[in-house]
């Protein structure tokens, strides 16, 4: 069973995935939770409203993940966080694909947004550092160089999604996605981490994760 805010949540996330943000309406969200505006309203009385609460219910999973992850960020742990990542922007794609609009029209989001895009920067920054100092990628070449590589791998990240669909490119599997994330850093792997990357890719093909 879910609470009757899940269940407008859920319902407005599958419109605003379906439809775009712009053309989705309160009442499309209503008739998608078959539900009237009124008693839609008692919980969420704007669009914005339920827009601000999915986008917290999001970052609220991306913190969770990492604070898990970031103990001891292995390979291993990198790969789940990939498709944890994925597997949230499959099921928010409207927030990938929109983003501009959804910034635009809720600046509070975007304020907030903007800060959480950055602590997500210096947290993959931290993960470089982690994994060079164990010996699993090269020393950083410059100082910053992290930093710039933790900027483009965001990238590559938050905005994937938007990329294939601009391409025209149908594949938006998650293989393509790792693989897409993970070419980033192997040019920086030493001789160990290209043997536990070896190693996590054939756990990948046994299904393991």
């Amino acid at each position: 069973m879910i609470s009757t805010k899940e269940k407008i949540l859920l319902a407005a996330t599958r419109c605003f995935n379906r439809d775009g943000l712009v053309n989705v309406r309160l009442q499309n969200i209503a008739d998608e939770a078959n539900m009237s505006v009124g008693n839609m309203a008692y919980h969420y009385r704007t669009k914005e409203i339920i827009v601000q609460a999915i986008w917290e219910e999001l970052v609220k999973k991306q913190r969770q993940w990492m604070a898990e992850f970031r103990v001891a960020p292995l390979f291993e742990d990198l790969e789940r966080q990939i498709r944890s990542t994925y597997e949230l922007q499959q099921a928010h794609a409207f927030f990938y694909l929109d983003t501009l609009e959804v910034l635009r029209a809720y600046p509070e989001i975007a304020l907030s947004h903007r800060q959480h895009l950055h602590w997500q920067i210096q947290q993959i920054n931290s993960i470089l550092q982690f994994n060079a100092a164990r010996g699993a990628i090269i020393s950083e070449p410059t100082d910053g160089h992290f930093f710039t590589l933790a900027q483009t791998f965001w990238m590559c990240n938050e905005n994937w999604l938007y990329q294939q669909h601009l391409l025209g490119d149908a594949d938006t599997t998650l293989e393509k996605f790792r693989l897409s994330l993970w070419s980033l850093l192997l040019p920086y792997f030493t001789p160990m981490g290209q043997l536990e990357f070896s190693q996590l890719n054939a756990l990948v093909l046994g299904n393991y994760f």
